[in-house]
């Protein structure tokens, strides 16, 4: 199914279940002037909200793994459509980055989350030059101080090129990964939860790039 097939199912199954749902809200207006109290169709009524809530929000994850220096960030810049992820000729990722579609009109941000803190910490924000840079130093000081800050992932809220007119993948998440041979390394073994996400691959789509 191309893109634009699964764009046209999605918003004709959204349509119709509102459509759907709009005719039974007048039906039970009619039967509660009648002294109906419809418990049958409010019971309904709510499971359709439910099913078209989940469609509007579905969570889409699709996490691209690969050996060190194979290239994932760089090819996740491609589909991003902007050159923010950090990359170099030496291995950059360090820890599992999710990236979050925003807004074109939006301001992208760069947030890292520490354990034991509910809140983020914002890197950077603004242009992405800018932000490929603060989260190349970061990570450069992540490695230096085997990560002193105590930090699990990081996340991206960019726009994404490839999917921008598709309002069906507005839940949708790319995630970029260390390679596995670097679970292991010194001092950043607490960083790798992407060895968690291989483990839960059934929630997720793996994207292997070799």
């Amino acid at each position: 199914m191309s893109s634009e097939q699964f764009q046209a199912a999605h918003d004709s199954i959204y349509n119709a279940g509102t459509h759907l749902l709009q005719y039974l809200q007048e039906i039970h207006q009619s039967r509660l002037s009648e002294g109906d109290e419809t418990k049958g169709l409010q019971s309904v009524e709510v499971e359709i909200n439910k099913a078209l809530h989940a469609l509007k929000e579905q969570k889409y994850q699709v996490a691209v793994i690969a050996a060190m220096k194979a290239g994932k960030s760089t090819f996740l810049n491609a589909v991003i459509g902007a050159d923010v992820l950090a990359s170099e000729a030496e291995a950059c990722t360090v820890c599992r980055t999710d990236i979050r579609p925003i807004d074109a009109k939006a301001i992208p941000r760069l947030l890292e989350y520490r354990q034991g803190q509910k809140k983020p910490v914002v890197i950077a924000e603004g242009d992405s030059g800018l932000i490929r840079q603060k989260f190349l130093d970061h990570t450069h000081k992540l490695r230096a101080t085997a990560n002193h800050d105590n930090t699990t992932r990081f996340e991206l809220e960019h726009p994404i090129e490839a999917i921008s007119k598709l309002s069906s993948l507005t839940g949708f998440t790319l995630v970029d990964t260390p390679g596995p041979n670097e679970w292991e390394s010194a001092g950043l073994v607490q960083l790798h939860s992407s060895k968690q996400l291989w483990k839960r691959c059934e929630h997720v789509m793996l994207f292997y790039l070799f």
